[in-house]
């Protein structure tokens, strides 16, 4: 506990010592997540814009199961409200995933790209609608037939 506090002391001083511009820091801050986790590793602008969604997780797991290793990305599509999303669900998923492979540099050290979308209630936030849909790395990839799917 105090090793990682007193890790964390030298940046809280550097920030809190200096005018530093909040938005220079927090793309000084993407970009050394970029660097670290590898170039593409947040989302698209232009997925996000695909079912008008509130926000977006981005989840990373690797798992040995009886000498097995499977590596998995997953996306959690949070509150999306556009026209897309109500046309058809799996299409907007696969075009979801096809989006983030092709922008995130790393993506052939993963097996798997899951999509999950996430509907929550306006009114009770713990009542929550949840569809997950799980696509091969290599089909994303390698897919010679990437069109729109329908969507617009």
């Amino acid at each position: 506990m105090k090793r990682g506090l007193l890790l964390f002391l030298p940046l809280l001083f550097l920030f809190s010592s200096c005018a530093c511009d909040g938005e220079k820091v927090m793309k000084a801050m993407f970009w050394g997540m970029n660097k670290l986790a590898g170039d593409g590793y947040f989302p698209p602008e232009e997925l996000l814009a695909l079912g008008d969604f509130e926000r977006v997780e981005v989840n990373m797991y690797r798992s040995n199961q009886n000498g097995v290793s499977n590596a998995e990305v997953e996306l959690r599509l949070i509150n999306g409200k556009g026209h897309a999303m109500h046309q058809s669900e799996e299409n907007l998923a696969r075009k979801c995933a096809e989006l983030y492979a092709k922008s995130y540099s790393k993506i052939m050290e993963y097996d798997e790209v899951k999509i999950v979308f996430i509907q929550t209630d306006p009114f009770n936030p713990n009542n929550m609608a949840m569809s997950e849909y799980s696509f091969r790395v290599e089909d994303l990839v390698y897919s010679e037939n990437s069109n729109d799917y329908g969507l617009q």
